[in-house]
């Protein structure tokens, strides 16, 4: 029997050209300081009515909305696929916006303080919080991705939770290379974002195609000082997250700081993120009147979305 696998790798070089020509546009910019793209975490569900709504929103708002993370309920894979996941990506696709698949990297199970993170039971790392464990589940994730996605315009993965350290004799980073090489050998076009959510070191800086390289509260924000390489790569090498920037003042001086800081991606918004996990940033996109002056804000020019009701999409 031919594989789900192979029958998509095939799928992703016929149909997946509008996602990779996407990416090759992002790749040799035009993304600039002055002219920024929003890419937004979109980690809410699109089975229900308020999700599809504010999904449609993004795609219409391409190209100033340049990339959003697709999620699943998991944060996983969607499996088996969905179709309001599949209608998703057709949708951003379709509108010219870039849809990346969540992957989780775990940081391989390296405990860089709090403990080290498990792989998901039911999942390829069965559990474990080794590397072996890890390296299995990020593999089948991504797989799984473009199995179930890749023929609905699927443009690549954001890994995240990535490390911001080289690690001995580099062994960190080399890690993360091989994930990522691994994607763009498979799937050829496939646009890549690691996420490690801080500043990291230099030699981060060339391996994914974009670098989440703050994730954060807008105070935090406020006394963020990046790292010097930052300085000297394209902009669209860098993305910044920013949440519970309280009104539209706190996002515009926000977006101020994220071209300044060279990022070429950025996404701002008034959401926070309690300790309980009851609320958090990226589960819904901002009131509508803070989210059109932040399209205009970042992009430099006047976007105009539609009207998208702002209404909690209910867990991913």
């Amino acid at each position: 029997m031919r594989s789900v696998l192979a029958v998509t790798v095939a799928g992703v070089t016929a149909i997946g050209l509008a996602s990779a020509v996407v990416a090759r546009l992002y790749r040799t910019e035009p993304t600039t300081r002055a002219q920024q793209r929003i890419a937004v975490p979109a980690y809410w569900t699109p089975a229900v009515p308020a999700g599809r709504a504010m999904f449609d929103g993004l795609a219409a708002t391409a190209p100033a909305t340049g990339i959003v993370v697709v999620n699943g309920s998991r944060s996983a894979p969607e499996v088996p696929r969905h179709p309001a996941w599949s209608q998703t990506v057709r949708t951003l696709r379709d509108g010219g916006t870039l849809p990346l698949g969540y992957v989780d990297t775990g940081y391989f199970g390296i405990d860089f303080g709090p403990g080290a993170h498990t792989t998901r039971p039911d999942g390829a790392g069965g559990g474990g919080s080794h590397l072996a464990a890890w390296r299995a589940q990020i593999d089948r994730d991504v797989d799984d991705w473009y199995a179930l996605y890749g023929s609905d315009g699927l443009g690549g993965i954001f890994f995240d939770q990535t490390a911001a350290l080289c690690g001995p004799d580099g062994a960190y980073v080399e890690l993360h290379r091989a994930i990522v090489e691994r994607v763009r050998t498979r799937y050829p076009g496939a646009y890549v974002v690691m996420n490690p959510g801080r500043s990291t070191e230099r030699c981060y800086a060339g391996i994914a195609d974009t670098l989440v390289t703050f994730e954060g509260s807008y105070l935090e924000y406020l006394a963020h000082r990046p790292a010097p390489w930052e300085h000297r790569v394209p902009a669209a090498r860098l993305w910044h997250l920013v949440y519970d920037a309280p009104d539209p003042a706190s996002m515009h001086r926000a977006v101020t700081l994220s071209k300044r800081r060279n990022a070429g991606f950025v996404y701002v918004t008034s959401e926070i993120l309690t300790p309980d996990g009851r609320r958090h940033p990226w589960d819904r996109l901002p009131d509508d009147g803070y989210w059109r002056a932040e399209l205009t804000a970042a992009y430099g020019r006047p976007v105009v979305p539609p009207a998208v009701p702002v209404t909690a999409a209910g867990p991913r």
